[in-house]
């Protein structure tokens, strides 16, 4: 057996016909309490007192603002060093071995800094003269 299905009309009371006009200052403000409101009975704040509020929102507030900060000026160079070593396991060592210059010739920057590097060991082991960069 299946049950009737009855449907109810809606009194009258219930149904919005007037709707106000409201400013866009008024109804920005109406939205920025909500979302107020919202935060508070989200994160428990309406049971604190106002200190107690400001306090934690200041502590919230630092700890935001230094990811933001940290994010800001170390995930570039982070970001740029993930991509160093990836184009390493993808590439191999050909790009650190030689690059091409602006006039098009080929430099090779690890070699020859090894080079340069181990005349100045040599150099200061055997006391002779040190050559200038």
């Amino acid at each position: 057996m299946s049950t009737p299905l009855i449907a109810y009309a809606m009194p009258e009371y219930t149904v919005v016909t007037d709707k106000r006009q409201t400013s866009y200052l008024t109804s920005l403000v109406q939205w920025f309490r909500l979302k107020n409101y919202q935060y508070e009975v989200t994160s428990s704040l309406y049971m604190l007192s106002r200190t107690e509020k400001i306090i934690f929102n200041f502590i919230l507030f630092l700890l935001v603002s230094l990811l933001v900060t940290a994010a800001t000026l170390y995930l570039p160079s982070h970001i740029a060093v993930i991509y160093n070593r990836m184009s390493y396991y993808v590439l191999g060592d050909l790009p650190y071995k030689t690059a091409t210059g602006p006039s098009g010739e080929t430099i090779s920057f690890a070699k020859e800094g090894l080079r340069l590097t181990s005349e100045t060991i040599k150099a200061a082991v055997t006391g002779g003269s040190h050559r200038e960069l």
